[in-house]
């Protein structure tokens, strides 16, 4: 009566014996990669910075609880975000890269962008599939932003005690963030080999299965 216990030499074996059908399907993995590289071209992603700081020297402690004195804190530092994703300064920075995209519209922004803050620095990240678009736009809209958070704090929209500092503009990003040719095709080849691994398993089994019985 044959094992059914599980032989990882059996196994290496038998996948060993139809390597063929690994070489295959690994080419073949890797050549759907190179087509979905172009089908799918590489997008990139520049950033811009900030760093953006409370003054304690006029932070109002006073009369405040002290369990919403950082709520206080995070809540005005915010207010780089808020002024960033404000509908103004969107349509300035799609009304000055116009060249570029004249099919960018403000939601386009949103979509393509994330903003995450670190402690005291926040990062304005723009994907395009164009790197020099992706630096340009980025960098169009953090100057933007800026001259909208200093407009704000002279206005009263944010606290005088929040200091804006100029932000960091991006270099041209230099590699892709998504679908990088030698990683797609690498992906995809690794797809095709652990599928003629799984094929070669099921081809064993088949090959192995008993006759059935003459009555």
């Amino acid at each position: 009566m044959a094992s059914n216990e599980f032989s990882p030499y059996t196994y290496f074996n038998h996948v060993i014996g139809l390597w063929w059908l690994v070489a295959l399907t690994t080419i073949l993995g890797g050549a759907f990669g190179y087509v979905f590289f172009h089908i799918r071209p590489p997008v990139y992603e520049a950033t811009a910075t900030f760093i953006v700081t409370i003054d304690l020297n006029r932070f109002p402690f006073q009369g405040v609880r002290e369990d919403l004195i950082q709520y206080n804190e995070d809540m005005a530092l915010n207010t780089t975000q808020d002024s960033l994703l404000s509908l103004e300064v969107r349509e300035k920075v799609v009304a000055q890269v116009k060249r570029l995209d004249s099919s960018l519209s403000p939601t386009d922004l949103l979509q393509n962008s994330t903003i995450e803050r670190k402690q005291d620095v926040w990062e304005l990240r723009f994907r395009s599939q164009a790197p020099s678009d992706a630096q340009e736009i980025v960098n169009s809209w953090a100057s933007v932003g800026y001259q909208a958070m200093l407009s704000w704090q002279e206005t009263g929209k944010t606290p005088d005690y929040v200091i804006f500092q100029p932000p960091t503009l991006a270099d041209i990003p230099q590699d892709p963030v998504l679908y990088d040719r030698n990683k797609v095709i690498l992906a995809g080849a690794l797809i095709g080999f652990l599928a003629a691994i799984l094929c070669s398993n099921l081809i064993v089994r088949s090959s192995k299965r008993p006759l059935p019985e003459l009555e």
